[in-house]
């Protein structure tokens, strides 16, 4: 497929170069047969007024002036004649006058003209290009390119789209395992060969074919990201614990990027198993910051409630932190469509134009409502309680962006400081942003 649509591309890029010389040829023919009869009438003129002047100084008189003039007409009339082909009739009359002998040369060897017009460097050289150019570039592609890489992506796909699908895993393990037999230094088929093994519950097989693909990147998020997968097949091999192969492995991909989802993962689902909820509530705010407004991250926000309050229950001491909540509404009057989204932020007071220290976002429909923001709510490095004096605000966007524009209603409260603690503050959107 990838060949394919490369040559309709390269026949389309073709025609930008073959119908400009075409029809630049084209032009030329027209324009050439317009020249001949131009050249032909003032050819005619300049005669009659030859005859014109040898009656006049009596080198003839007037019979044999009418004789000449006529044939002179009828050598014109047959000269301006074209025919079937489009090709113009020349009259053997004028080209033997040897006055002019020269002129009608030129216009008898049009054909001549024409073809070395068209053979000419500047109509070769673009169609020598057009063709030098995608022979150049398939040799150079096929030699610096990532065309292998390409034809994995659909194997890639097909592995995405077919997760649950035994016969269609079974299929792909057997085209990667071609690939890595091909070329044993192919990263990606490696790893794509551990998510089909994965499918199928096959993890000592996964963890084998991750292992591989780790080994071959280089240093990077995407490395990370593999190491994440070695990790968790490691983990579920051991039997759900981990052991310090895991660590160093969790480790490693920490030291590339400390965010690494899946290994935040595996690290909030340890903890939990382990009702050590405390270190739990840190992985899981460290998850719902990489995407604050996910499904995932409401989600989590109540597996830290939940966390929360079996660790009071218990007696221990729960750090929660600042507490802001918003009971929000619409003003009467204000009609609005219920699909429009509302982003509600918190904001460091102190410290103008940097981003929210916690945000959650909703749509018209859901109000009025209340809205709880805290330290799970981070959108960023900083949280709430990195901040002493904050203020909220909410927007109902119609753009459906955090940024206000022309038209959106938003309501900003006053700056107050929350103290650690628990505080209410009731927001009415009622004005336009002007």
């Amino acid at each position: 497929m990838f060949w394919v649509l490369t040559v309709v591309l390269f026949l389309l890029a073709s025609l930008f170069i073959i119908l400009p010389v075409w029809l630049s040829s084209r032009e030329e023919d027209g324009g050439s047969a317009e020249l001949r009869k131009e050249a032909n009438i003032a050819l005619f003129h300049e005669r009659s007024v030859e005859l014109e002047n040898d009656l006049s100084s009596g080198n003839l008189d007037q019979g044999q002036f009418d004789s000449l003039l006529l044939e002179l007409q009828k050598s014109l009339l047959a000269d301006t004649l074209f025919n079937e082909q489009g090709e113009p009739v020349i009259a053997e009359s004028l080209v033997e006058d040897s006055r002019h002998k020269k002129s009608f040369n030129k216009v008898s060897n049009r054909k001549n003209k024409n073809l070395v017009s068209r053979l000419s460097p500047t109509n070769i050289i673009p169609l020598i290009l057009a063709l030098l150019i995608p022979l150049l570039a398939y040799s150079l592609y096929d030699r610096w390119g990532y065309i292998e890489d390409v034809e994995l992506m659909d194997l890639f796909q097909r592995t995405v789209n077919n997760t649950g699908d035994v016969e269609v895993t079974q299929a792909l393990i057997v085209s990667l395992g071609e690939a890595v037999q091909a070329d044993e230094e192919r990263p990606w088929a490696w790893y794509f060969l551990g998510e089909n093994f994965a499918n199928l519950s096959m993890f000592t097989e996964a963890e084998i074919a991750y292992q591989r693909s780790s080994t071959l990147l280089d240093e990077g998020p995407e490395k990370a990201l593999v190491l994440g997968r070695v990790a968790l097949a490691k983990y579920i091999n051991s039997g759900l614990e981990f052991n310090q192969e895991i660590l160093d492995v969790i480790e490693l991909a920490r030291a590339i990027n400390p965010n690494e989802i899946s290994i935040l993962q595996l690290l909030a689902a340890d903890a939990e198993q382990r009702e050590d909820y405390a270190v739990a509530i840190q992985y899981w705010r460290l998850l719902i910051q990489a995407n604050p407004n996910s499904e995932q991250a409401q989600m989590l926000r109540q597996n830290i409630a939940t966390a929360q309050q079996l660790l009071a229950a218990n007696g221990e001491e729960v750090d929660v932190g600042p507490i802001v909540e918003i009971n929000l509404s619409i003003a009467d009057g204000v009609v609005l469509d219920g699909n429009l989204r509302v982003f509600v932020a918190a904001r460091n007071s102190a410290r103008e134009g940097m981003p929210p220290l916690a945000a959650t976002d909703l749509i018209v429909s859901n109000l009025p409502m209340t809205i709880q923001l805290d330290n799970s709510s981070a959108v960023g490095p900083f949280n709430l309680a990195s901040a002493d004096t904050v203020y909220v605000s909410a927007l109902v966007s119609f753009a459906g962006v955090a940024n206000p524009q022309t038209g959106d209603y938003r309501v900003v409260s006053e700056n107050f400081s929350h103290n650690g603690q628990h505080t209410v503050i009731d927001l009415l959107i009622s004005d336009q942003v002007k």
